[in-house]
């Protein structure tokens, strides 16, 4: 995935709100075509970072680089923002009293006509919009507008789209329409993205590299496998999925394991760890089992109901996914 050169870089980005830090020495890079997820919690600087990024907000110290060339200060622009960069705001920015097509159409303007039709017909098809194209903005869900602003950002194709929790205040039905329009952004575009949120499933899921921010700081950044197997420390373990802690000898270590690593077993021999259900959760995929030993509490995932509480159950997992922070 990796590039000689990145299209976006941010160079030891540091940006404060009178006394309070929001971000400190980040540096992050953004390659061609690449997907990068911001994941962290709520005030951890996500959108800050974005709005700098975007060129809609100055860091009180470091550099916003794009294509090699070192981006000038947003105060001594005219109009803040960048041609080549553009960035989705949880506000959409739409035009309340035009149409989908017409809001998609507006940054098109300066084209011939024929263009601009076969334009807004190819965004319309990409976002799944074509139901509500004559539909005034302000009549649309939040799933509707957030699919226009992608689509008026993507009529000029951008080289980097910066998207803020482009997921979040969603139902499942619209999660799924807009997920589908990302799947074909990726895959039918070269533009690099990067993508801020709290949800680790969706960092997880979109992401060629995710950086966890915390705090205002990237704390580790790799791919979402390496991320998600091997976690820098117990808090990026815990915001990235759920985890089961275990005591190490005399108490000494402290041990993790993800709950789709342990099985239930009936042989004595591969058992690890015994102990009684406590609670059966459905999450329509699949069940969660929660088993106890005295303090001790394990969860693991099963995709049957084959097991009753107040079963005392032998759980066996392999060494290699038992893990020490």
């Amino acid at each position: 995935m990796k590039q000689a050169r990145p299209t976006l870089r941010a160079q030891n980005i540091s940006k404060s709100f009178g006394t309070n830090p929001v971000l400190t020495g980040i540096d992050i890079d953004l390659y061609p075509g690449e997907w990068l997820g911001i994941l962290g919690e709520s005030g951890s600087g996500k959108s800050t970072l974005l709005r700098i990024l975007g060129r809609f907000l100055d860091a009180e110290q470091g550099d916003v680089i794009f294509k090699g060339n070192a981006l000038k200060p947003v105060s001594g622009e005219l109009m803040p923002g960048h041609d080549a960069i553009k960035l989705i705001h949880q506000e959409f920015e739409l035009f309340p009293n035009q149409t989908v097509a017409e809001n998609i159409a507006y940054s098109l303007r300066f084209y011939e006509e024929a263009y601009r039709t076969e334009k807004v017909a190819e965004l319309l098809d990409m976002t799944a919009l074509h139901y509500v194209s004559g539909q005034k903005a302000k009549l649309l869900s939040g799933g509707e507008k957030q699919r226009t602003a992608i689509a008026k950002a993507l009529a000029e194709l951008p080289e980097v789209l910066l998207l803020d929790e482009p997921f979040a205040h969603l139902d499942n039905h619209n999660r799924r329409v807009l997920a589908d329009a990302i799947e074909k952004l990726r895959h039918q575009q070269k533009t690099g993205c990067i993508f801020v949120t709290h949800e680790a499933a969706d960092a997880l899921a979109w992401s060629d590299r995710i950086a966890v921010l915390r705090n205002g700081e990237i704390i580790q950044i790799g791919t979402p496998q390496e991320v998600y197997n091997n976690p820098i420390n117990s808090y990026v373990a815990e915001l990235t999925g759920d985890i089961n802690w275990l005591p190490g000898d005399k108490g000494s270590k402290q041990f993790y394991i993800r709950p789709e690593k342990i099985k239930p077993t009936k042989n004595p021999e591969k058992s690890k760890w015994q102990g009684k259900v406590e609670a059966i959760r459905f999450h329509g995929n699949h069940w969660e089992i929660r088993c106890t030993k005295g303090k001790e509490q394990l969860s693991f995932y099963r995709n049957k109901p084959d097991l009753e509480i107040g079963q005392q159950v032998m759980l066996t997992y392999p060494a290699k996914d038992l893990k020490s922070i």
